[in-house]
C-alpha cells in the first residue's frame, strides 16, 4: 500500500485503470461461463447420447412416402387394406380418407361414384363401408389387399371367390368387425376400423406382407419458383348434380385440395380438409352393366389417356394395364413412366368425354 503511495500520479491512475479493466474482463468471463453451465445439461443425462438420429430412408411400396427405419415397423409386415367407401351426399364427411395411401374414385350407379380405399402406413376408423363392384377387384388385384365390402353386385361377388381375393365382406363377418351406428340411416351406416379388418384377417390366413409393384416416384419435389402459381382441376363424372369435384393447387404445400358439390370435402375423423400430393385422372370407357339398377360396366386392362396432376402442371400421356393383376402404369408421350410425388395419390377415374376443365 506505501509503494502505491509513493508512485507518481500517472502511475496511480495507469495502475487503477488495469485493475478496473481485469475486474471487469473476468468478471464478464465468469458470466458467459456461468449462463453456458446453466443452459446445458450435464453430461450423462441423456439416455440415448450415443445414438445418432434416423434418417427417412424406407419408401412406402405404394405411395413413395419415405420413413425411418423405427417407422417403417409398423407397417412393413402389415397386410394392404382396399375398403369399398361410398360417397353418397347423405354420407358426408366419411371417415379414414386423410389416411389412406391410394385413393381411387370412380362411378357405381346413377351416376354417383364410390372410392376404393387403400390402407397400409395408417390406421383409421373407416366408413361408410358399401358394396363391391367388379372393376374394384382388378385394382384390388395390384396390391394383393384385404377386402373390406358390404355384398356386392352378383358377377362382382362371384368374382371374389374365382380370383381368390383376400375376402372380408361384412355380410359374412359381421359384428364386431363392422357395426352400424345410430347416427345415420341404412345403408350409409356401416362403420369399421383398420385394426378390426387386420385382425379378423389374420384370423383368415390373409397375412402380410405382400408385393407390391411400386410406381415410380420423384427422388425431389419441384421448389416453389417452379411450381405453377394457380391451378384448378374440374372434374365432372356423369354431370350428377352434387358429385363434381375440383381440386385447387395449393403452391406453399405444393398439394392439390378436394371439393365436392362446391364445398370443401372433409374427413369426419380429424375434420380437415382432404388434401393430395398427385393428382391423376384416369379416361376409361363407361358402359351400363346388363345387371340393371343403374350399375355399370368401367375399362381397368388394356390403355387409354391420363393425365397426371403435381407441382401445379399437368404431364398428359397414357395409362397401360396387362392383365387383372398387372400394375396400372401412367406413361409419357414418349412412353417412360411418370414419376409421382411421394404423398397421398388420388386417382379419379372417368368416362371418356366426361366433363374435365382446366384454370390457370
Amino acid at each position: 500500500m506505501q509503494r502505491f503511495k509513493n508512485l507518481p500520479n500517472k502511475w496511480k491512475i495507469l495502475s487503477v485503470v488495469l485493475f478496473i479493466v481485469f475486474v471487469s474482463t473476468w468478471g464478464l468471463v465468469g458470466f458467459v461461463i456461468g449462463r453456458k453451465s446453466a443452459s446445458a445439461p450435464p453430461v450423462g443425462t441423456f439416455k440415448n447420447e450415443n445414438i445418432l438420429p434416423e434418417f427417412a430412408e424406407v419408401a412406402s411400396p405404394i405411395n413413395g412416402i419415405l420413413y425411418t427405419k423405427t417407422e417403417s415397423e409398423n407397417w412393413k409386415t402389415k397386410l394392404p387394406l382396399a375398403v369399398v367407401i361410398e360417397n353418397h351426399t347423405d354420407t358426408r364427411p366419411q371417415s379414414g380418407l386423410n389416411k389412406a395411401d391410394v385413393i381411387y374414385e370412380a362411378l357405381a350407379e346413377g351416376g354417383i361414384t364410390r372410392f376404393l380405399v387403400i390402407f397400409l402406413s395408417e390406421d383409421s376408423r373407416i366408413g361408410p363401408v358399401r358394396s363391391n363392384r367388379p372393376y374394384f377387384l382388378d385394382w384390388v388385384s395390384e396390391y394383393g389387399a384385404g377386402y373390406s365390402h358390404v355384398g356386392g353386385s352378383p358377377q362382382a361377388q362371384q368374382l371374389v371367390k374365382s380370383y381368390k381375393i383376400k375376402d372380408l365382406d361384412q355380410f359374412f363377418i359381421g359384428f364386431p368387425t363392422y357395426e352400424r351406428v345410430s347416427n345415420r340411416n341404412a345403408p350409409h351406416n356401416v362403420y369399421t376400423t383398420t385394426t378390426r379388418l387386420r385382425s379378423i384377417a389374420s384370423s383368415r390366413g390373409y397375412k402380410g406382407p405382400v408385393k407390391i409393384s411400386s410406381w415410380l416416384f420423384t427422388d425431389l419435389e419441384a421448389v416453389e419458383s417452379e411450381r405453377g402459381k394457380k391451378f384448378i382441376l374440374d372434374l365432372g363424372f356423369l354431370g350428377t348434380f352434387g358429385y363434381d369435384v375440383r381440386w385447387v393447387y395449393d403452391r406453399k404445400s405444393n398439394s392439390y385440395k378436394r371439393f365436392i358439390g362446391g364445398a370443401k370435402h372433409t374427413d369426419a375423423e380429424d375434420g380437415k380438409q382432404i388434401t393430395a400430393k398427385t393428382v391423376v385422372v384416369q379416361y376409361a370407357s363407361v358402359s351400363p352393366d346388363s345387371s340393371g339398377h343403374g350399375r355399370v360396366k368401367i375399362q381397368t386392362i388394356g390403355g387409354g389417356k391420363v393425365q397426371v396432376f403435381k407441382n401445379g402442371v399437368v404431364v398428359s400421356g397414357t395409362w397401360r394395364k396387362k392383365s387383372r393383376t398387372d400394375r396400372t402404369r401412367f406413361l409419357d408421350s414418349s412412353g417412360k413412366e411418370i414419376s409421382l410425388n411421394r404423398g397421398k395419390i388420388w386417382i379419379e377415374v372417368v368416362p371418356i368425354g366426361s366433363q374435365v376443365s382446366i384454370s390457370k
